[in-house]
């Protein structure tokens, strides 16, 4: 959300167009042309999007929505559904506005109030009600990943909804798993922590898998970084995200660059990821991480393997062929299992192979070789 430029406030309100950006409506300035002050702000993650419309209607008891609407921006899609409602600024009262936008903080699911000190304190009360009733919590939060992405203007989250899988370690892992899932779990679950989970290994052995059942553990936010963007981690930009975000897991899958050595990249995301997990930021911050790669261990920045900064690190690899074999007849695989596989390979065993091999190349036509 931009916000209001200099110039804007030193201009007298009379006469003064609302601010004309690239967003529809600028909450700010029209609080400051509205009421001739600056707001203080409350920003609120909701449990989901549909908690919009509940908090509308508890609204309703209190103001007429239709007056109340200073600025709606909706989504016509095709005709016969119902338009998607983008932006929704209410002003309930004297000094006070409640803001819905999916383009700022949580997307569909982040609220905004903006009051000063001659707002109704028993009508900001009420309101405040409204949006602490549907904040997100417990479990509503361990089925929700929040991913970095890239807008027109700005690095921004989105919440996405997560599928948490119904995973038994025993069955499905290497017996030396479980010790360290134990002390994995003890640190996420601590709070106001910090440090860093490396989990490494090849493709297929389940690492994403296991990074979904750790997040099923957790009721802190999780906040998952893709390939593309793990460098922006770096950026000044990024750090301003975490101000709003403390306290939370940063998930890197993956990050074979972003963990590589620096005398080898020359770049400051180590360095950043380093503060994070155990310098300066993460006394403020209190960000957890955990990274996924596939390449060697020994690529790794070593400092990043200091006692104090990891709090684990784990090799994935195929699954015993015991175990593997145990697997599969519980799936009601009858074939054998003669050797260690890969869970990828154990849960697709059955299935049909669609890749055709080369045919040797023959002479057609006229003598010429295909």
């Amino acid at each position: 959300m931009e916000s209001t430029t200099a110039t804007a406030v030193a201009l007298t309100p009379a006469g003064l167009l609302p601010h004309l950006g690239e967003n529809y409506f600028n909450p700010l300035a029209w609080f400051w042309l509205t009421f001739g002050e600056y707001p203080r702000r409350e920003i609120y993650h909701l449990a989901e999007a549909e908690a919009r419309q509940t908090i509308l209607a508890g609204l309703a008891t209190l103001v007429d929505l239709e007056t109340a609407t200073v600025g709606q921006s909706v989504y016509v899609e095709k005709p016969g559904k119902t338009p998607e409602i983008q932006g929704h600024a209410l002003r309930i009262g004297a000094h006070l506005l409640l803001f819905f936008a999916d383009n700022d903080y949580f997307g569909d699911q982040g609220a905004l109030l903006y009051y000063s000190p001659q707002a109704d304190a028993t009508l900001l009360g009420q309101v405040r009600g409204l949006l602490t009733a549907h904040l997100a919590a417990g479990q509503q939060e361990r089925q929700r990943v929040q991913v970095l992405r890239q807008t027109s203007r700005r690095l921004d989250f989105s919440p996405l909804k997560l599928v948490l899988p119904t995973l038994d370690l025993a069955a499905n892992y290497n017996d030396d798993l479980l010790p360290v899932h134990e002390a994995i779990v003890k640190r996420l679950q601590k709070p106001d922590d910090k440090g860093l989970v490396i989990l490494h290994g090849p493709p297929g052995t389940g690492k994403t898998s296991y990074i979904r059942h750790l997040c099923g553990l957790t009721d802190k936010p999780k906040l998952f970084i893709p390939p593309n963007l793990a460098l922006r981690i770096a950026d000044p930009e990024f750090i301003n995200l975490l101000h709003d975000n403390t306290n939370s897991i940063l998930l890197i899958e993956d990050a074979e660059e972003l963990l590589t050595k620096r005398d080898a990249t020359g770049s400051n995301a180590v360095s950043n990821l380093l503060n994070l997990s155990d310098g300066l930021l993460s006394d403020g911050f209190h960000i957890q991480i955990i990274c996924t790669f596939n390449a060697d261990l020994a690529r790794i920045d070593k400092a990043l393997l200091r006692k104090g900064r990891l709090i684990a690190s784990y090799a994935f690899e195929a699954l015993a062929q015991p175990k593997a074999q145990a697997l599969a007849t519980s799936l009601g695989q009858a074939s054998p299992v003669t050797e260690a596989m890969t869970l990828a390979d154990i849960y697709n065993r059955e299935d049909a192979t669609f890749v055709s091999e080369p045919k040797a190349a023959g002479r057609i036509g006229f003598g010429r070789t295909s």
